[in-house]
């Protein structure tokens, strides 16, 4: 999934209006974990692998605080043959639910992951 011209400029656009960026750099897994201190606009996640993924799912999911049977995958894509991914789907994460995103890179590809959200205090 790849950004288009338009939806980076969105992207871009709603950043410069005041929304948080949240970065993340390494070459192991990733457990990424955002907790939503208000109800939280995921406005774009993007990641960069040094090398492709190899047959692992990068997963981004909402870890309900309401209970396991509210947890949700939010998107799942095989890594397979991708060194980039870019969602700007607009996920909404309530407060006290966190964002959960994890891959097991377990080809130590070095990582970029960029998470754009808007908080709503």
């Amino acid at each position: 999934m790849s950004l288009t011209n338009k939806q980076a400029n969105v992207a871009n656009a709603q950043v410069n209006l005041g929304d948080e960026i949240a970065r993340e750099t390494g070459s192991g897994a990733i457990a990424y974990s955002l907790l939503a201190p208000s109800n939280i606009r995921i406005v774009g996640i993007m990641l960069h692998l040094s090398t492709v993924g190899g047959n692992e799912a990068f997963t981004v999911s909402i870890d309900s605080a309401a209970g396991s049977e509210y947890d949700t995958v939010l998107m799942s894509q095989d890594m397979n043959n991708l060194t980039d991914l870019n969602s700007t789907d607009g996920f909404i994460i309530p407060q006290g639910d966190s964002l959960s995103i994890t891959f097991a890179n377990t080809g130590a590809a070095t990582y970029g992951l960029t998470v754009l959200y808007a908080d709503g205090r």
